[in-house]
């Protein structure tokens, strides 16, 4: 039974083997073949040619080398996020609230994409003077630590701005550059 699935396999692919090979009915069409270049083999890889006539930043769109340079930036600048998010994530930041009788540390928590798209703050030790606890109402306590963390959080949110102003002057270039690429309507 074998025999029989092998020779009808080869019967098979002898009977559509021409779909796969050019037709060579005459010896002027393999020099024809050898000086005729399709428009789709020269662009593949570069873009399209200008059309002279065309105005300025219009004619051909980006090919296929542009696009892959522009992913590759793309991927540049996940990995420099992604670097930054650890940076910030290992950072300390402090808020203190009565007269720095309370410190409160804040921790920096990454965006979970896509599940949690939003960065995170979290509260991750405190800190109270002994003499300024003894001696506060329950009231005024729980008022200095919400101060604390706000001050925590605000000093994070300025810190984590501050650090992804580079990741955002990197992507103005990057979609300045794919903008100029990009033919522009009529």
């Amino acid at each position: 039974m074998t025999k029989l699935a092998t020779i009808a396999t080869i019967v098979f692919t002898a009977t559509n083997a021409s779909a796969f090979s050019t037709s060579r009915s005459g010896g002027n069409n393999v020099m024809s073949r050898q000086t005729t270049v399709s428009s789709t083999s020269l662009n593949l890889f570069g873009s399209k040619p200008k059309d002279p006539n065309a105005p300025e930043g219009q004619g051909g769109g980006p090919g296929m080398m542009d696009q892959l340079a522009m992913f590759k930036k793309a991927q540049e600048l996940a990995q420099k996020k992604n670097d930054l998010d650890k940076e910030l994530a290992n950072e300390k930041i402090t808020g203190t609230a009565a007269d720095g009788n309370i410190e409160v540390e804040i921790s920096y928590i990454p965006p979970q994409l896509p599940v949690n798209p939003s960065p995170g703050f979290e509260a991750s030790d405190v800190n109270i003077n002994e003499e300024y606890l003894a001696s506060v109402s329950a009231e005024d306590l729980s008022t200095a630590l919400v101060e604390a963390i706000r001050d925590g959080e605000k000093t994070a949110t300025e810190k984590v701005t501050e650090k992804y102003k580079s990741l955002e002057e990197d992507m103005q270039k990057i979609m300045g550059s794919a903008a100029a690429a990009t033919p522009k309507p009529q």
